[in-house]
């Protein structure tokens, strides 16, 4: 079967959707169509020379032996239905359904791959669940403590823990009002749009929030090193991000003398700008950070600062780039936030 020539019917070119032809036993891409090229960012003979890890996200496993397998299991009469995250070539990640069925062309049979951006689709679908963890847990058991302590102090107008309980009213009414902040900046995440970003010199932005941290916590030593020239495109979502990834290492640090090292840098090698928060304080829990790259147990009943490392997900997320978590020497935790970085002219 020669496949040399093989196009893509007209009829499907011009639909409004991203579609590749592949062979169906070797699973080389044939043919792709103009949205698949924009949505990735490739042409059509640069996806003909690339094997699938070549702009597969680096935290997805998706590799050319299982993509093989799939176009395989398609073209043998079993349609196959999967969510991947690719890698765009500025270094975006976007989230793509890919539908695979066998079609048939002047008598030979291939595989065709209809291929949708999801990405905004998961990050809604993903704030339902947040919503509902939040709401049915976190807000419901805050207000029975709050309401149980106001009880416990009717009948102890005169004991000596009067004081201490009433600053633990204070402090869950404090923390109800953090968490319906938290996901109004959430919601705006959501709800933000790719024309709304600009260029953003990540110095800047990271100086004024630590700036801001310092103020609210002056007893915490915040140590900075920032480069300069480092230029990622960016919305609120950032600002939310470094405001609550800072935050988190304040808040939740147990030391007498906390201590929090902010840089912003180039990592050359992925062409992209770099923040990393760290600090000395007790490690993030496993499963709050598992539940991260997993949405399906994003109803788990844990209580605990999980809605701040939702806030730097869905706001990374947004911007195309990547947090990670990573355990600091000889003790804390390290946030990383990796972004695409772009080109910019303007004076430092």
């Amino acid at each position: 079967m020669d496949t040399k020539n093989v196009k893509i019917p007209p009829i499907l070119e011009n639909m409004n959707i991203a579609i590749t032809l592949h062979d169906p036993e070797s699973g080389d891409v044939l043919d792709v169509n103009e949205q698949l090229e924009e949505l990735y960012g490739y042409s059509k003979e640069e996806l003909q020379a690339m094997s699938v890890e070549d702009y597969t996200a680096p935290s997805t496993k998706f590799t050319q032996e299982k993509a093989i397998r799939r176009i395989r299991a398609a073209a043998s009469g079993t349609p196959q239905r999967f969510e991947w995250q690719i890698e765009r070539t500025n270094g975006e990640y976007r989230w793509v359904d890919v539908h695979l069925t066998q079609t048939s062309l002047d008598g030979d049979w291939y595989v065709l791959a209809e291929i949708n951006d999801v990405t905004e689709y998961r990050a809604r679908e993903q704030l339902l669940r947040l919503l509902n963890r939040v709401i049915r847990h976190n807000l419901r058991n805050d207000m029975n403590i709050l309401v149980g302590y106001a009880d416990r102090i009717k009948t102890a107008i005169e004991n000596e823990q009067v004081e201490e309980e009433i600053e633990t009213i204070l402090n869950i009414a404090m923390d109800v009002g953090t968490l319906s902040e938290s996901l109004n900046q959430i919601e705006n995440v959501v709800k933000s749009n790719a024309t709304q970003r600009e260029p953003t010199n990540l110095r800047n932005v990271v100086q004024n929030h630590v700036a801001q941290a310092q103020n609210r916590h002056p007893s915490v030593d915040i140590e900075t090193n920032l480069h300069t020239g480092v230029w990622v495109s960016a919305d609120k979502s950032l600002e939310y991000a470094i405001e609550n990834a800072i935050e988190n290492a304040i808040e939740h640090n147990d030391q007498d003398s906390p201590e929090v090292t902010v840089t912003a840098t180039e990592d050359f090698e992925h062409d992209q700008g770099r923040i990393c928060i760290a600090d000395n304080g007790p490690k993030i829990p496993d499963v709050e950070v598992a539940v991260l790259g997993d949405g399906s147990k994003a109803d788990s009943t844990y209580h605990g600062s999980g809605v701040g490392l939702w806030i730097m997900k869905w706001c990374v997320d947004s911007l195309g780039g990547e947090l990670a978590f990573e355990t600091n020497e000889p003790r804390g935790n390290v946030v990383k936030i990796d972004l695409p970085k772009i080109r910019h002219s303007a004076d430092d």
